[in-house]
């Protein structure tokens, strides 16, 4: 098993008819009910809320999109962050870090006598969070038609067994906590002191791709940071 911590960054869609179908979307409150009424909320703040439901895509697997994938191994050297320009396809960046994935593991498949495909090597994906990061690379993997060349755990995979997440290993099942103030807690450096995440694609759109690789590989060093912590009380990898 390879240890891999991760972290990735996602923007908004940029898809014309994604954004054509959320604008048609865009209703008022539903007490406003005369026409003038109606009228006068689209002309106020209708544009405001069609930008709102377009940025909340960058949350959104089936919608929005990856511009950053931060990866690090499980020892001291820095993490690597792989990112893409604005008028690079996303597919390319997913293939990318299939690639680099695939060369720290040796994750070709085997087939047992039994018939059955076993990974010997397979990667064992950390992230805080981590059904966020690794369902919505599943995702984009699918609206690409991509297929990793190992084991991504989906939106079904197992907390602890198939990958691990920091915040549910600290917080449990049912609680949270953020990555910031996880690491204020456990007294590590605070990966956001030069910005957050909703920042980080409109550095993207910038062109300052430096900032967002900095900013990922921080959020993957905090990822690490704390499992380190953790593991001793974990009684292994998996929790």
């Amino acid at each position: 098993m390879t240890i891999i911590y991760l972290d990735i960054e996602t923007a908004p869609t940029e898809d014309a008819d994604t954004i054509a179908a959320i604008r048609a979307g865009i209703r008022p409150p539903a007490n406003y009910k005369k026409p003038e009424t109606v009228a006068a909320w689209h002309e106020t703040e209708g544009e405001a809320a069609a930008l709102e439901a377009i940025g909340r895509t960058a949350l959104d697997g089936a919608a929005g999109q990856v511009i950053a994938i931060g990866l690090a191994r499980d020892d001291d050297a820095p993490p690597l962050v792989l990112t893409r320009t604005t008028d690079q396809a996303e597919a390319e960046l997913l293939r990318r870090f299939f690639e680099v994935v695939q060369d720290w593991t040796a994750a070709g498949a085997v087939t047992s006598a039994e018939g059955r495909t076993i990974w010997p090597d397979a990667p064992y994906f950390i992230a805080h969070n981590a059904a966020f990061d690794l369902g919505f690379l599943w995702r984009r993997c699918i609206v690409h038609g991509l297929r990793p060349p190992f084991p991504l755990p989906g939106p079904n995979a197992r907390a602890g067994r198939e990958y691990g997440c920091s915040m549910m290993a600290w917080a449990g099942y049912r609680e949270r906590i953020s990555l910031q103030a996880l690491c204020r807690a456990l007294a590590l450096p605070d990966p956001k002191a030069e910005g957050n995440g909703s920042q980080a694609w409109q550095w993207w759109k910038a062109g300052d791709l430096e900032r967002v690789a900095t900013y990922c590989a921080g959020d993957v060093e905090a990822v690490r940071g704390i499992w380190h912590r953790l593991a001793p009380m974990l009684g292994g990898v998996a929790a």
